[in-house]
């Protein structure tokens, strides 16, 4: 295990269900930290869909000054983030609730270095040029926009095609939690020519476009 995971997981191990979720999507937290630009303290990072897996990491080991979370919720509500690591390091941040799809964005124009927009794309149910123009409102010019979503043109959705069921990894109905939420489930994933098109059409350069064998595990269903 890297230093870089190591470090995620210590800030997980409050609880039994963060450190499974995190150690199953270690590769792609470690990946995306990797991938991320360094800052300094004078810049701003925002992370959206931050659950404070990598989020203390974009501080204490990237650098930025300032870091932001966002999350879904109703419009205009702040929650304060506190955690504290396995050896004593502590961090906190607010997470801003909004919708990304609807709501403009809480925060000033070109306010953000870099914005980080990991496993959110998915989820989107309707258009998401309203999420990428804010967006791009928010980052300074010649600032960084990191987005990661799962690829529909894995090995594992091939597979899936081959098999007679559809590529899309969840697409099942949501469930229902016991406080009467819904897991969300993806609503359309995408091939990785569309993400750099989405891209380019929301006014980026796209400097790395990569696809890896990040937590591509094969579903039971492959097999029956």
């Amino acid at each position: 295990m890297t230093e870089m995971g190591r470090y995620i997981l210590d800030y997980c191990s409050h609880s039994a269900d963060a450190e499974q979720y995190a150690r199953e999507h270690l590769e792609r937290f470690v990946r995306t930290l990797e991938l991320t630009p360094r800052g300094s303290r004078d810049d701003r990072v925002l992370e959206m869909g931050a659950y404070m897996q990598i989020t203390p990491a974009l501080h204490h080991r990237l650098g930025y000054g300032e870091v932001r979370g966002s999350d879904l919720g109703p419009a205009g509500e702040v929650v304060h983030k506190h955690s504290r690591s396995a050896n004593g390091e502590e961090f906190e941040c607010d997470i801003d609730l909004f919708n990304a799809e609807r709501d403009p964005f809480p925060y000033p124009d070109e306010h953000f270095t870099t914005v980080l927009c990991c496993e959110l794309l998915e989820h989107l149910n309707e258009d998401p040029m309203r999420m990428m123009s804010e967006i791009n409102r928010v980052t300074k010019p010649g600032g960084w926009l990191l987005m990661t979503t799962p690829n529909i043109c894995s090995t594992r959705g091939v597979a899936a095609i081959l098999t007679g069921f559809q590529p899309q990894q969840f697409s099942q109905y949501p469930r229902r939690n016991e406080d009467g939420t819904l897991d969300p489930k993806h609503s359309r994933e995408y091939a990785p020519r569309e993400l750099a098109d989405l891209l380019r059409d929301s006014g980026y350069d796209v400097e790395k476009l990569e696809a890896g064998p990040v937590r591509e595990r094969f579903p039971s269903w492959l097999y029956a």
